[in-house]
């Protein structure tokens, strides 16, 4: 069983405690925003204050970049400027539901790609479009639910105008100042924030022609609900904000995991203030209650299901052969790499090692751990759909993940690593921690012994029935003239 998720302020980081003692203080330069900006500069940089102050304490880190390719770049820069059926700004209708996303939770349906986050939701909603960040069709196919389509083109237009520009003096100053004043007011040296810097840079300067485009898709598509993917990251603030000044409710869809110590939805007294609130979706959309019970977030939030878990969980065989799935969560990838190699080598041959990296580093998954890219008898798994992976799976490894929650309900037995990374993430939900490899094999070794999978779908945890249960959800919000009040927590 998982365990009880009371304790909120017992399993929150210090990174994120740090941000809501601020944010309850509410100093006046958290309210300050760039010249030529609608959302608090603070909003726009939180998520990134927060991963650095987090980095410190975990020791997760950055995925290095993918090569650029200018010629690449040039032809894809080229195509955005001619006629694409894929194209959102310029090719979108009317509707009613806008399902507003990135695009890569995707998996194989055939010769199509079903985005697991919305389509079986878009599916049961009369008149919606799916709009995507990344390029259509998918490596996996075209996409399973139509319409959908891109905003990829509008993307590279909006590279094409930026080329050789830089915000003005005063966003610089303004920049530099504010975060020099959040660094102190966190009692953090200024320099530590130097990268954040470099990228509220690069925001400031794509932001205005960014916000061209997304305004051109919400007047042709006029939506009275977004679904917006990732929503509550509030460097999407700017954008969550145009969707709610053209009337459109918006919530956002849980798409991983989140706790008491995800700063994404943990927010202190100064986001209930209009100017904040703005930032971020009217209701955040949880796979159940369980998830709901963990955050501190200002906007509503109703327990739906997970559809794509609910319907691979049903079909999952009950009997395989014996394989430990060992699954990364990005910090400390010298580590990992030694303890996946020593866990092969202390395991007999009966069992298969693969090894799954998180989906920001899978391009950079043989540098990043050349031990055991490099090693006989493990896998590094490319499969895109984790759950394909579950099925064939009897034992999951891993310290701060969704997957663990999900491995449960695939009936695999889970043994969570020890960080403090997962202190803060897991906690106790999955038992006593293991500290290395030779932990990790005995407590294999003195499992079940039999690959017989253990179903144990818990609805706390994933709320039954996701698509009628949203289907309900929707129909009232389209009801409704006005948006429901914020701060409620319901499962319909």
């Amino acid at each position: 069983m998982i365990a009880e998720p009371g304790g909120l302020d017992a399993r929150t980081s210090d990174a994120v405690r740090k941000l809501l003692e601020l944010e309850d203080d509410a100093p006046d330069a958290l309210r300050e925003t760039l010249p030529g900006a609608s959302v608090p500069f603070w909003a726009q940089v939180r998520m990134r204050v927060a991963w650095v102050l987090s980095a410190q304490k975990t020791g997760s880190v950055d995925v290095a970049p993918g090569t650029w390719n200018r010629g690449k770049e040039a032809r894809r820069i080229a195509r955005a400027h001619l006629p694409s059926r894929w194209d959102a700004p310029r090719r979108a209708g009317r509707h009613d539901v806008c399902f507003y996303v990135a695009g890569g939770t995707l998996a194989r349906d055939g010769a199509t790609a079903r985005n697991w986050l919305v389509d079986d939701f878009a599916s049961v909603s009369d008149d919606a479009v799916v709009v995507q960040q990344q390029p259509l069709p998918s490596p996996l196919g075209s996409p399973w639910f139509r319409p959908t389509l891109s905003m990829d083109a509008a993307n590279a237009r909006v590279t094409m105008r930026v080329r050789g520009k830089r915000p003005s003096e005063e966003v610089l100053r303004s920049i530099d100042s504010l975060l020099a004043e959040f660094a102190r007011q966190l009692g953090e040296q200024p320099d530590l924030f130097t990268k954040i810097a470099q990228r509220a840079v690069r925001d400031e300067n794509h932001r205005g022609p960014q916000l061209d485009e997304l305004r051109r898709l919400i007047d042709r598509v006029r939506p009275r609900v977004v679904v917006f993917d990732n929503g509550s990251y509030t460097y999407h603030g700017e954008s969550v904000g145009l969707f709610k000044d053209a009337g459109a409710y918006v919530a956002e869809p849980q798409h991983g995991w989140i706790g008491p110590s995800h700063a994404a939805y943990n927010y202190g007294l100064l986001f209930r203030e209009p100017a904040l609130r703005r930032a971020l979706p009217d209701e955040l959309l949880t796979f159940g209650a369980f998830w709901s019970d963990s955050i501190r977030h200002p906007g509503r939030v109703t327990a739906i299901g997970k559809p794509h878990l609910e319907r691979q969980a049903a079909v999952a065989p009950a009997s395989r052969r014996p394989q430990v799935l060992v699954v990364s969560s990005r910090t400390d990838p010298e580590q990992t790499d030694a303890l996946v190699v020593e866990l092969r080598e202390l395991l007999d041959d009966a069992w298969s090692i693969v090894f799954r990296p998180h989906p920001g580093e899978r391009n950079e998954a043989a540098r990043r751990y050349p031990r055991l890219s490099a090693a006989s008898g493990v896998t590094v798994d490319e499969e895109p759909d984790v759950y394909e992976s579950l099925k064939r799976t009897t034992v999951v490894v891993g310290e701060a993940s969704t997957v663990l929650f999900e491995a449960r309900a695939f009936g695999c037995d889970v043994i969570p690593r020890d960080s403090a990374f997962a202190a803060g993430v897991i906690g106790d939900a999955f038992g006593e921690r293991v500290q290395d490899a030779r932990q990790i094999a005995e407590r294999i070794r003195a499992g079940r012994g039999d690959a017989s999978a253990r179903m144990a779908t818990d609805d706390s945890i994933w709320a039954p029935h996701p698509i009628q249960t949203f289907a309900g959800w929707l129909s009232e919000r389209l009801d409704v003239d006005e948006a429901p009040l914020a701060g409620s927590t319901e499962t319909p």
